[in-house]
């Protein structure tokens, strides 16, 4: 018997059980589409990250006044941070190491804001606006940015300006209360959807506003973060390692128990991978169970499938069909199976992304993970089939001839 007259003599034995096998295949489906779709989101939310860390910048490092050992996500001593400080003179020193372009001192501080009947709790940064400008991608969509000199005006996030109020717009020269005292909007900024500074719910004043505002909060000279820009030609992590080394030096502090941290795009990157790889894994893994069900409802259907069809296999051996040939029919038939519901799993899983990108929902599915999904169906299919086939081939003709 030929590959092709078992494909049609595998069509027509399923097609005759149609509701039995198409439930059989839904299982498939369902597995394949559970892999695409769960991967892609997990591959969406890392493209989503890519794109945010662009905006980061390749060459900024920020330096906060907390260390957390280990890194993100490294176990429980990430949850016991080393809280230290900085001070102006620490930014004073940083402009001397060897491949900063750019140093600007950061103040940050949690005040009240008030625009006309509403008031709410609102993040206010403190910056130096000839640098800080350097330091960022922010762009200005109404009004401009702060300027050197600038006392009592203010520039807002667009969160701040649009939603953050209600109805209440906050729009170029409208003045806003800020820890109680007045501040004239200069200018609105463009939405930049990063997660890795909340630019649209910030409210930037002046470096000088910024410690009045902060009050006591602040020892003197103290500040909260410190934002560089590395000069073109110098390697980001090796400047991060010569700032590491100086403030340490400073802090009078061992590296391995610094009371402050270094924000670098491979710090982030590689926290962010090590976050979603193990995600990854895990819904994979996750909707990998749906295909282990599928194949188990491959079994079941070939075992019922071989048990109705006994004295059929009794017919084609005693016509001649060796054993092997028995055994690869019903092996067909369960990868023909496999590869229906992988065909129909990878089209309904990029339905499904496709659908989800439509409510705003970021997926990626990817060519790889499609082809794999693909196979590992035809896999399950075979798998699902191969003992059952076995039994069949094993049934004696004369016993398979008798069977009722």
């Amino acid at each position: 018997m030929k590959l092709e007259d078992m494909v049609s003599y595998s069509m027509r034995n399923l097609m005759h059980q149609h509701l039995r096998t198409w439930l059989t295949i839904v299982g498939i489906v369902v597995g394949v589409a559970s892999v695409i779709v769960l991967v892609g989101l997990a591959d969406g939310l890392r493209n989503s990250v890519s794109d945010q860390l662009a905006s980061f910048g390749p060459s900024t490092i920020i330096i906060s006044p907390i260390s957390v050992s280990g890194g993100i996500g490294a176990g429980p001593a990430s949850v016991r941070p080393t809280l230290g400080k900085l001070f102006e003179r620490d930014a004073d020193k940083i402009r001397n190491v060897e491949g900063v372009e750019f140093v600007t001192k950061v103040i940050t501080t949690t005040t009240s804001a008030t625009f006309r009947d509403k008031s709410i709790s609102a993040s206010v940064y403190g910056i130096e606006p000839e640098n800080y400008a350097e330091t960022t991608t922010i762009k200005v969509a109404e009004g401009r940015f702060l300027q050197s000199g600038d006392r009592k005006v203010a520039v807002v996030g667009s969160t701040i300006a649009k939603d953050t109020f209600g109805d209440n717009e906050v729009k170029a020269n409208s003045i806003i209360g800020i820890g109680g005292q007045n501040y004239r909007v200069v200018g609105v900024l463009e939405k930049s959807g990063s997660s890795f500074g909340p630019v649209d719910s910030t409210i930037f004043v002046s470096y000088e506003d910024g410690r009045e505002l902060a009050g006591d909060s602040l020892a003197a000279r103290e500040i909260n973060a410190i934002r560089v820009i590395v000069a073109p030609g110098f390697d980001t992590e090796q400047v991060a390692n010569g700032i590491e080394f100086v403030l340490a030096s400073m802090h009078k502090v061992p590296l391995d128990h610094k009371d402050f941290s270094l924000i670098t795009p491979k710090f982030i990157a590689d926290q962010v991978n090590s976050v979603l790889g193990t995600l990854t894994l895990f819904l994979g893994a996750v909707s990998g169970i749906a295909l282990v069900v599928g194949g188990v409802g491959i079994s079941n259907t070939m075992f019922v499938s071989v048990m109705e069809r006994t004295k059929e296999i009794g017919v084609l051996k005693s016509v001649g069909a060796e054993s092997w040939q028995i055994e690869r029919l019903f092996m067909v038939e369960a990868a023909m199976i496999g590869l229906v519901g992988g065909v129909l799993g990878v089209a309904f899983g990029i339905f499904v992304v496709l659908i989800l990108g439509f409510f705003g929902v970021h997926a990626a599915p990817s060519l790889p993970t499609m082809l794999i999904s693909f196979l590992i169906a035809m896999g399950v299919g075979m798998a699902g089939g191969s003992i059952p086939a076995r039994n069949a081939a094993k049934i004696p003709a004369v016993e398979a001839m008798r069977y009722d």
